[in-house]
């Protein structure tokens, strides 16, 4: 994954450039503008506001409605959300019928020429962090340690019951049953779908031919479901089932999730420490490429491997000057205030050192003629 989302384009890395420029006058000025910009969700002065739509991730679904629901109360506006998928979330936005999208994934340079193509730069607002959890429904099993290999060997539907003795091998003294395995992927164009293969295709060079990464992959077998909580329901139906979800959906559903071998030999259960470390530990490098870097590159030794920022995805020119007033407050809200409540629902929130640089990279953001509204 690290590869993937590291490299940058010529406007990325323009748009990158801006940025640190920016953050650095911010700070030679003497303005800390993380302290000093609006967080909670209020309007300055008597800006107008309007009601916003956006669409795409399920990952991040549910912080979203709790945010949106928060900033309601606080500015009395709505903020309808459709978790589709990142997938369909980058359409609906490209196509300009909601406000704003919502990707577990940056866009691809194809799909970031065809946003711009009608409506111009696009900003990628990262606003929380989450964790791919391998989730299964295995009685008696408890926690099962994983590495990435023996991830891809189960979802090429190479180890068909869960006594086979490669599971046993790494998980000596788990009550393994004579059980049949079934897998459960995503059939939507999804970004937690780009995530977890993208971790896989990189531990095992068999997974990477046959099924490949990206947000919609050739599944060779399994059972598919359209989003995470419909993906978790399949999971906790079918006993034997295995599958991949953020983990907030495999907790609520009460699932077993695995510890996950990281590149640093440890294995590591998903949760909201164990993601903010690998957050944590790619901090500087992600500001520096404009968070293209993927926090599943980590090599910290208490890092959850499969871990990811997800974005909401913004034109940087807004023509209608209410909803541009309303976009910025809900920003600031949830990438400032927002943030205390992201371990509640276990999502990591994102790094104190990445928020100064987000919040400067939200003064790039400008009305129709071009005049900056923050």
């Amino acid at each position: 994954m690290a590869s993937a989302r590291s490299s940058t384009t010529g406007p990325r890395r323009s748009r990158a450039a801006v940025l640190l420029m920016l953050s650095g006058a911010l700070v030679a000025a003497g303005c800390s503008a993380f302290r000093q910009a609006p967080t909670g969700g209020a309007p300055p002065g008597h800006v107008e506001l309007a009601p916003l739509t956006g669409a795409g991730a399920t990952f991040p679904a549910a912080i979203y409605k709790k945010w949106f629901a928060d900033f309601g109360r606080r500015t009395g506006v709505r903020v309808t959300y459709d978790a589709v998928g990142s997938g369909e979330g980058i359409t609906r936005f490209t196509a300009r019928t909601v406000d704003f999208g919502a990707s577990d994934v940056p866009l691809s340079d194809i799909e970031l020429a065809q946003a711009e193509a009608v409506g111009g730069p696009v900003l990628h607002i990262p606003t929380v962090l989450g964790a791919v959890a391998v989730a299964y429904n295995v009685p008696g099993a408890g926690r099962l340690k994983l590495d990435g290999r023996l991830v891809g060997e189960l979802f090429l539907g190479r180890i068909t019951r869960w006594n086979d003795r490669r599971l046993a091998a790494l998980n000596p003294g788990a009550q393994l049953p004579d059980l049949p395995v079934t897998i459960v992927h995503r059939s939507d164009s999804s970004g937690t779908t780009a995530n977890f293969t993208a971790f896989v295709a990189r531990e095992d060079p068999d997974f990477r031919s046959q099924v490949g990464e990206g947000k919609k992959v050739n599944w060779t077998t399994g059972k598919a479901a359209d989003s995470n909580r419909h993906l978790a329901d399949a999971i906790a139906t079918i006993q034997g089932a295995v599958g991949y979800v953020e983990l907030s959906y495999a907790l609520d559903h009460h699932l077993e999730v695995a510890a996950v071998r990281n590149p640093a030999g440890r294995f590591v259960a998903p949760s909201s420490t164990s993601a903010a470390a690998a957050a944590q530990d790619l901090a500087e490098l992600s500001a520096i490429n404009d968070f293209q870097v993927s926090p599943a590159a980590t090599t910290a030794d208490d890092a959850y491997p499969i871990t990811t920022y997800t974005f909401l995805i913004v034109f940087q020119r807004q023509f209608d000057a209410a909803k541009g007033a309303t976009l910025l407050q809900l920003l600031r809200y949830m990438t400032g205030d927002g943030q205390a409540s992201a371990t509640d629902l276990h999502y990591a929130p994102l790094p104190l050192s990445l928020r100064r640089l987000i919040t400067a990279k939200l003064q790039l953001l400008t009305g129709g003629d071009g005049t900056p509204l923050a």
